[in-house]
């Protein structure tokens, strides 16, 4: 990379990737990538066609837009759109001529989506979804009794004739939770009464069934069907948001940015926006180039956050400014252009980060913007963003 473009940096471990893609391989069932935000924030077209190399069966994203973003990036594999798209005669025959899959919200959406297609003169791919504890999107299976009605519900939508329903899906609230395991319970029989009303051996194509996402792959086997639905724990990040040093996943992306000034501070002296930090005694304050809006939370502000600076752990002081961010070195031994690691593999995990700053992992990373210069290494590769 240029020396003069030297600034915030993300670097992406393939390799990290590889590993936590055999973890849920492990399952020894077919594995859906969901890439969506920007496979939050690691690069959606860069990890999904290496994704795809190593043998994902299919990738999930959140909207057409994406879908067509990963056709566009040489992607092959089955699609699914796991969001809303509107169901006009237009949108409907832009899926049909990209392969993607739809996935049917309720019975008068996949009626809506059903004309729109039979009006374009296409047949639209589509994975049912049933909620059966999220209270989000789907078709409402909550109960013994709204999820018979649910799978009766399903069953007429497998009659459309603008639809090929390939798959029935549902998605978990809790699966992260061990304290809510009985929440759990309560979603997996819900799908599956409902998959008794839809009388599975009534249809003319066994669909594919998928509930586990990436928490559930990892602790609810039982879960697991015929597809599991592999996300946050495809980058190295823990579903439930705790550190887990001795874990199995690894993490994938590593926050660097340089050191462009270093100063000597007297005590007393105000640090940063706000006079929210104050030197308690003379030390050496390092200017680093990443700020808020490289993805560094300006929620870690004096929260005693830290980077890997020179060796050392240095303390994060004072306000995190939308360009820069500033460290205590005391007597590391630093210097101008020295990395910083501010986050991820070697420094500061994504989970601490997050805890810090009240939030989750990967709400961190997916807010990575395009001046984010990413860098994909693994083995023997070094590619840079396009």
């Amino acid at each position: 990379m240029e020396d003069y473009l030297l600034r915030a940096r993300a670097e992406i471990d393939l390799g990290a990737i590889r590993c936590n893609y055999n973890i849920a391989k492990a399952s020894g069932k077919k594995v859906m990538c969901v890439i969506k935000g920007d496979a939050h924030g690691h690069g959606a077209v860069k990890c999904g066609r290496f994704l795809e190399s190593l043998g994902a069966d299919a990738f999930a994203v959140a909207c057409l837009e994406e879908a067509l973003q990963l056709r566009d990036g040489g992607i092959t594999k089955p699609i699914l759109i796991l969001g809303y798209t509107p169901p006009t005669p237009d949108a409907v025959a832009v899926i049909a001529r990209a392969g993607l899959m739809q996935t049917l919200l309720d019975e008068e959406y996949a009626q809506c989506l059903d004309k729109s297609a039979r009006s374009a003169g296409v047949r639209v791919e589509c994975h049912i979804k049933l909620d059966t504890g999220m209270s989000r999107l789907g078709v409402y299976a909550q109960g013994a009794k709204a999820a018979k009605e649910a799978g009766v519900c399903a069953r007429r939508m497998f009659d459309l004739e603008g639809l090929k329903v390939s798959g029935i899906y549902t998605h978990f609230s809790a699966a992260d939770m061990p304290d809510r395991a009985w929440y759990v319970r309560c979603q997996i029989d819900n799908f599956l009464t409902a998959l008794d009303a839809l009388g599975l051996d009534t249809l003319p194509e066994r669909p594919l069934i998928h509930m586990s996402n990436s928490a559930a792959i990892m602790g609810c086997p039982e879960a697991r069907f015929d597809m599991v639905r592999a996300g946050v724990m495809l980058y190295g990040l823990y579903p439930d948001n705790l550190p887990h040093p001795d874990g199995p996943l690894m993490p994938a992306l590593c926050l660097k940015a340089p050191v462009v000034q270093i100063k000597e501070l007297s005590e007393g002296a105000y640090v940063s926006y706000g006079m929210t930090y104050r030197i308690p005694q003379r030390t050496r304050v390092a200017i680093v180039a990443a700020g808020y809006a490289d993805s560094y939370p300006r929620a870690l502000s004096n929260t005693g956050a830290w980077a890997l600076i020179g060796g050392m752990r240095c303390r994060q002081i004072g306000r995190v400014c939308m360009d820069l961010t500033l460290f205590d070195v005391g007597s590391a031994k630093v210097e101008v252009g020295d990395d910083v690691i501010l986050y991820g593999a070697g420094g500061m995990s994504l989970e601490e980060a997050a805890q810090l700053s009240d939030t989750i992992n990967c709400a961190i990373t997916s807010t990575l913007t395009n001046r984010v210069k990413r860098i994909y290494r693994g083995g023997n590769s070094y590619i840079q963003d396009d």
